[in-house]
C-alpha cells in the first residue's frame, strides 16, 4: 500500500513582528513560581523559610523517567500558593523570593565535556533536570539512555508557529552554545553526526551565515520546506533521514532535540548555568511593543508584559485576546496572570474582535481537516462522536494519535475550534482507560 505523502500547509507568519521589535533580559524577577504537581505529583524537599542557590535540588518528580525540579534563582522559599499555569490551570506552586545574589551551587561548576564518558553526560542532563524546551518537557536524559545505535542527533530549529521566534533569538545571541551543546550530544549518544534543521525562509538567512562556518565536520544544516507542520517530530525525522518509523525516534536511529535544550546543555557543560532560563517571544496585534525576552523559569507572566509596556492604551482588555504558547498548539487565557515554565515559548496578545465571525455557522461535513492531518485522523468524525459519548468508537478513531498541532481548526472553512474538541475527546478516553 502506498504510503500518504504528509500534509503539508504554508502558514502566513507574523515573525517580524518580534525579530524586529526588542531583545531584552529580565533575569532578576521578584519572585518565581514552580508547580508541585505538573505535570504530576512531585515531591518537595524544602520548607518556608529556608534559603536555596540556584540550581538546588527543591522538588523531584519520581518513577518511571523521573527528574529533580532545580531552583531558578538563590532566595527564600515562601508559602505555598495556588497560581495559574500555561495550561489554564491554577495550581499550588512553591514560591521563592529573590535575594538577587545569583548564588549557584557547585554541582555542575568546572565541568570538563572533553573527558566525560556518554554516561557522565547523560548523567549531567539528569542531575540537572534538562528537559525538552519545545513544548513537550520530556526529561532529555531519557532519549540518550538507549542501548541502541544513534546515527544522527537532529537539532530542531524550525520554530512552526506563525509568531514565536524565542528559539530563533537564542541561536542568534548564543550560536556557539548551540554548537557545544550540539557536539557533545553527539558524544552522549555515540552518534556519527549532527543536523540542525530549520525552516528554507529568508528570515532564518541570517541564522544560516552565522552557523555554516561554526559547522564541526560532522554537522551540517537541513533546509525545510516553509510549511506548517514542519516542527513536528515526525516530520523533521522523514525529511531529514528519508526514514519513518513506528512510536519512538530512536527507531529510526536518530535522537531530536530542541535549538533552545542543545543551548541550555551547551551552557551548562561550559559555563555551569543550570536549566533556568530561556528566551520567550511578547508579540501581537494588541502589544504595544514586541520583542523576545530571556527570562527566568516561573517568572509572573504580568512582569514580562510590562517590559514590553503592555497592551496598547487603544485597546480594551476585556477584548483582549491573550494566547500562551502559539496560536495553533496554545491555549487562550483570562490574563496575563500567570507564570512561565520551561516550555513556554511565546505569550501573545490580539484583538479579539479581529477573530470572531465565522464564514458558516456549523461543521459542513467537507472533510478538509481529515485531508490535512498529519496523522490521518478525521476531526470532524471524532467532533460529532465526541458530542454522542461514544468512548469506543473515540478509540476507534484514533483519538490517542492526536498531536494537537491546531491544523484542522486551521484549515476549517467554518472557522469551527476542532482543534479543543480533539483535546477533549483525546482526555476523555485516557481518563476512561486509567
Amino acid at each position: 500500500m502506498k504510503k500518504r505523502p504528509m500534509p503539508e500547509v504554508h502558514i502566513e507568519g507574523f515573525k517580524e513582528m518580534s525579530i524586529n521589535g526588542k531583545t531584552l533580559e529580565y533575569l532578576s524577577p521578584k519572585s518565581v513560581f514552580l508547580p508541585t504537581n505538573f505535570p504530576s505529583e512531585l515531591s518537595v524537599l524544602v520548607k518556608p523559610g529556608v534559603r536555596v542557590l540556584m540550581g538546588q535540588k527543591i522538588m523531584i518528580k519520581e518513577g518511571r523517567f523521573g527528574y529533580p525540579i532545580l531552583s531558578p534563582i538563590s532566595g527564600t522559599v515562601k508559602e505555598t500558593i495556588r497560581k495559574w499555569h500555561p495550561s489554564n490551570k491554577m495550581i499550588p506552586m512553591i514560591e521563592i523570593e529573590n535575594d538577587f545574589k545569583e548564588e549557584l551551587v557547585d554541582t555542575f561548576k568546572n565541568l570538563n565535556p572533553e573527558k566525560m564518558t556518554k554516561d557522565d553526560l547523560v548523567n549531567v542532563m539528569k542531575d540537572s533536570g534538562l528537559l525538552g524546551m519545545g513544548g513537550a518537557g520530556f526529561p532529555t536524559y531519557a532519549k540518550y539512555e538507549t542501548d541502541k545505535p544513534v546515527d544522527q542527533v537532529i537539532i530542531n530549529l524550525a520554530e512552526c508557529e506563525p509568531f514565536i521566534t524565542c528559539d530563533y533569538t537564542y541561536v542568534l545571541n548564543y550560536p556557539n552554545e548551540l554548537i557545544f551543546g550540539l557536539k557533545y550530544m553527539i558524544k552522549a549518544s555515540n552518534a556519527k553526526s549532527g543536523v540542525i534543521a530549520l525552516k528554507n525562509k529568508e528570515i532564518n538567512n541570517k541564522l544560516i551565515d552565522i552557523l555554516m562556518p561554526l559547522l564541526e565536520n560532522n554537522m551540517s544544516l537541513f533546509l525545510l520546506n516553509d510549511v506548517y507542520p514542519a516542527g513536528w517530530e515526525r516530520y523533521v525525522i522523514e525529511k531529514v533521514t528519508g526514514k519513518s518509523y513506528g512510536v519512538l525516534p530512536i527507531e529510526a536511529g536518530v535522537i531530536v532535540n530542541n535549538a533552545t535544550t542543545a543551548i541550555t546543555f551547551g551552557r551548562l557543560l561550559k559555563e555551569g548555568l543550570v536549566p533556568s532560563c530561556k528566551y520567550m517571544t511578547v508579540t501581537g496585534d494588541a502589544m504595544s511593543e514586541c520583542g523576545n525576552v530571556l527570562m527566568k523559569f516561573g517568572t509572573s507572566v504580568h512582569e514580562l508584559l510590562d517590559l514590553f509596556n503592555n497592551v496598547k492604551e487603544d485597546v480594551d482588555k476585556e477584548k483582549t485576546l491573550m494566547i500562551c504558547g502559539g496560536p495553533m498548539t496554545g491555549n487562550a487565557m483570562f490574563s496575563g496572570d500567570f507564570v512561565t515554565t520551561p516550555t513556554l515559548g511565546s505569550v501573545i496578545a490580539l484583538r479579539q474582535e479581529q477573530y470572531i465571525g465565522r464564514r458558516y455557522p456549523h461543521c459542513l461535513g467537507c472533510g478538509t481537516c481529515a485531508k490535512h492531518c498529519p496523522v490521518n485522523l478525521s476531526p470532524y468524525q471524532i467532533r460529532r462522536t465526541l458530542r454522542s459519548g461514544d468512548v469506543d468508537e473515540l478509540i476507534a478513531l484514533g483519538i490517542t494519535k492526536c498531536i494537537q498541532c491546531g491544523q484542522c481548526s486551521y484549515v476549517c472553512p467554518s472557522h469551527v475550534e476542532l482543534t479543543s474538541d480533539m483535546l477533549i475527546a483525546r482526555d476523555l478516553v485516557r481518563k476512561m482507560k486509567r
